[in-house]
């Protein structure tokens, strides 16, 4: 690298430091792809020079150019790959011909790099044309690596994202690019915004921040290589005293009984949001054995409770004493009885929902005022489902009063569905 080459990189890196800015316009956007990168993304692949991506995804790694991330061993969880460089080290851009020509020589070794991260993870193309050089260049020297049947387990992955201002609706449609004598299908999303986009990917995330995840990988393969116990990780049973609780444990134990104590830890959302998603992998029993004591106590005594007692297996006197008060008259308050004047001339939950969804708060607000005789229960379920399914942590993302809602509707449900059943089978 020459020096004028040199000092034109350092220039360019101050320059793009001191003129970035967010654009408030995309605040929304913003905030829910940090959000999202909590649980639902693995990693990004970047040839932006910037330091956006570092500065919202909060404890990923990050390996600036090629070198860091061929040399480096990779956990593929949690990382970010500045291929391109980074204003924080101006050396490293790819900026002139003669970085490109270099970045083109060993994209070979990038390629075999991400070949498992590729092969691993869905992939998804945002903000760059799928013509892009850039892209192409280091689709082909994967692709040219694959047989026919890792091919099409790869097309499985691909999603290409068309950033359309004029579009009215989002659209998904196959779509089709040839690389060299190989041709790759992927889906093909066309959106005016990238919010929809994020919504669904938060329907998709793992249990754990995928920083935790990646830490523990990243100290349990320092350990396999070395055969000697990290600075953060010990290999111990559960009950060793040696371990202090700052640590990082790999137990070992009875993986079935460690994992129930875990059910203490379960909050009042994730046990209302399984009335209707029914997501939890545990059994009813496990939920109104382990996590219910603490919750009813959280709760205000409010929890519902038909759904789990019409599964389980064991006997729950207490739970059945609290269903058995958990009458549609006890779910609905004095107040809301007293004002469903304000309801006007709705006559279903179908009807309230098809003309107030927009606000879906004045919806959730406005179906308990109907009588009990009003309510259809499929009716019901459908609306709890979109609900949760236009974002899976509702119960955490809206106002006190909207969750309250939103959870009398659960309750309602969970009597109707199980419990009203039950009242008439005595």
């Amino acid at each position: 690298m020459t020096f004028l080459s040199w000092t034109f990189k350092v220039e360019l890196s101050h320059y793009l430091k001191e003129q970035t800015v967010i654009n408030t316009e995309y605040q929304t956007e913003i905030d829910k792809l940090k959000e999202i990168s909590e649980k639902s993304i693995t990693g990004v692949i970047t040839t932006n020079y910037d330091s956006f991506l570092e500065d919202i995804f909060s404890g990923f790694t990050k390996y600036v150019g090629q070198s860091q991330l061929i040399f480096s061993a990779i956990q593929g969880i949690a990382e970010i790959y500045k291929i391109h460089g980074s204003v924080e080290l101006p050396d490293s851009l790819v900026i002139n011909e003669e970085d490109y020509l270099r970045f083109q020589d060993k994209s070979a070794y990038l390629a075999a790099k991400l070949m498992t991260i590729f092969m691993e993870y869905p992939i998804i193309f945002l903000g760059y044309s799928i013509n892009d050089s850039n892209i192409r260049n280091i689709i082909k020297s994967i692709v040219v690596c694959l047989d026919t049947a890792q091919l099409q387990r790869l097309e499985d992955r691909f999603v290409f994202v068309e950033y359309d201002p004029t579009a009215k609706t989002e659209e998904v449609a196959p779509y089709t690019i040839l690389i060299e004598d190989k041709a790759l299908s992927m889906k093909k999303i066309r959106l005016k915004d990238f919010l929809p986009l994020y919504n669904a990917m938060a329907n998709k995330k793992v249990k754990l921040p995928v920083r935790i995840l990646r830490r523990f990988k990243q100290e349990l393969y320092e350990y396999t290589i070395t055969n000697t116990p990290t600075e953060n990780l010990r290999v111990a049973s559960i009950d060793d005293s040696r371990v202090g609780d700052e640590e990082l444990v790999l137990a070992i134990g009875k993986a079935s009984e460690f994992g129930l104590k875990g059910l203490s830890g379960l909050d009042g959302n994730e046990w209302y949001r399984n009335i209707i998603l029914n997501d939890l992998k545990f059994t009813a029993d496990e939920l109104l054995k382990y996590a219910f004591p603490k919750l009813i106590s959280q709760n205000s005594g409010k929890l519902p409770l038909n759904k789990y007692l019409s599964e389980a297996k064991g006997t729950f006197e207490e739970c059945r004493k609290i269903a058995e008060n958990q009458t549609f008259d006890n779910i609905i308050s004095a107040t809301i009885k007293n004002n469903r004047k304000y309801l006007g001339e709705y006559q279903s939950v179908k009807e309230i929902w098809e003309f107030e969804k927009e606000s879906m708060e004045r919806a959730v607000r406005l179906i308990p005022y109907l009588t009990e005789d009003q309510f259809d229960v499929d009716e019901l379920e459908q609306v709890l489902k979109e609900i949760f399914m236009n974002d899976i942590d509702i119960l955490k993302n809206v106002s006190a009063n909207v969750r309250s809602d939103i959870r009398r509707l659960i309750r309602i449900y969970d009597y109707l569905k199980w419990g009203k059943v039950k009242e008439l089978s005595d």
